[in-house]
């Protein structure tokens, strides 16, 4: 079953406490092999994907973004796990081994900090921790790194993700250059870069509108009753009980299955609306970018020449990684701020 869980990126155990159960990751050695297995399959088809198209380069150039963001992302949130929590330092209590809310002592803060981006830079959605009781930047962290959705990503997900952004960045680079954006020998035109936004801003727009609605919900409709009330959904107030409902939403959107699991979720709303999410969310990101691939391949090839903009140089790597930062901020930042960012400020004022 840990085999398929995470080499499988499934994600599921036999415990409710998932991989923080010593009966699925007993030791220390046990997690590192775990973690791993994590990321064998995602990061293996970016260079599969070099392989069947002969461009290795352009494996290195996608490998090298994706794990540029991946090395941030954990560095930021093993920083700010293994600093300790600031409203228990209020209390003059010695945090010498990190924030250990929620996590298990035979792992540690840092080695849980590494997991939660690991599972949420694919989606794999197992645990080894409470990722409720992460700090707020590190919660943060972790909703963005399930927004972009790019990152290494499930079996095969996160090439199709990252293609996306290949063809938006194509399409700007070969703007600012003054020549007609190509990718592999075909131009990119309209209708591809239209089908590319629509889907950038579908995930935007699941995340934050079902968001949207589950806030409203709990504000101005909190007595009606779908087997549980919307007064009984979050078990932590203000700022926190908003990153509860869109962590449920953005890791229903990336198809991860974790949860900030402070929220009370087995009920009529929440099912019935991950589920359309959930359906939304992964089949129209598969379909778009077949699209997409059917419209280049009915185009007339065109071999490159010495003006051809070359998608495998570590130039159009930082090109895509701008494209993936301003996209992403410009989506979910106020989403971000009313949540872990403005949790960040109330303890840290």
């Amino acid at each position: 079953m840990i085999a398929i869980k995470q080499i499988g990126t499934n994600g599921g155990g036999w415990f409710g406490a998932n991989s923080a159960h010593p009966l699925e990751n007993p030791s220390y050695f046990t997690n590192a092999v775990e973690t791993i297995s994590i990321l064998l399959i995602p990061v293996a088809l970016v260079f599969a994907l070099g392989f069947y198209i002969n461009k290795k380069k352009l494996s290195y150039t996608i490998f090298g973004v994706m794990t540029f963001l991946f090395i941030i992302f954990c560095a930021v949130n093993m920083y700010y796990e293994t600093k300790g929590n600031p409203a228990i330092d209020k209390l003059g209590i010695a945090q010498a081994t990190g924030s250990m809310e929620g996590k298990e002592v035979r792992l540690g803060a840092a080695a849980t900090a590494f997991w939660s981006v690991a599972t949420t830079s694919t989606s794999n959605g197992s645990v080894n921790g409470m990722h409720d009781s992460l700090t707020p930047i590190s919660g943060g962290v972790i909703i963005l790194d399930m927004m972009i959705n790019a990152l290494y990503g499930g079996v095969g997900v996160g090439i199709l993700n990252y293609f996306i952004f290949i063809v938006i960045a194509v399409f700007i680079s070969g703007l600012m250059v003054g020549r007609t954006p190509e990718f592999m020998g075909h131009k990119v035109e309209a209708r591809e870069v239209k089908i590319a936004a629509l889907i950038t801003l579908l995930s935007a727009f699941l995340i934050k509108g079902f968001t949207a609605l589950a806030t409203y919900m709990v504000v101005h409709h909190p007595d009606i009753n779908w087997a549980v009330k919307p007064t009984a959904w979050l078990n932590n107030p203000s700022y926190h009980g908003f990153s509860e409902m869109l962590y449920e939403f953005t890791s229903s959107n990336a198809n991860n299955g974790s949860g900030f699991e402070g929220l009370g979720d087995n009920n009529v709303f929440w099912n019935v609306t991950t589920g359309i999410v959930l359906l939304l969310g992964r089949y129209l990101p598969i379909i778009a970018p077949i699209a997409i691939i059917g419209l280049l391949a009915n185009k007339k090839f065109i071999p490159e020449s010495p003006g051809t903009l070359r998608t495998d140089s570590a130039t159009f790597g930082v090109m895509t990684l701008a494209v993936i930062i301003i996209v992403t901020a410009l989506s979910y930042l106020p989403a971000l701020a009313l949540g872990p960012i403005a949790e960040y400020f109330t303890l840290n004022p």
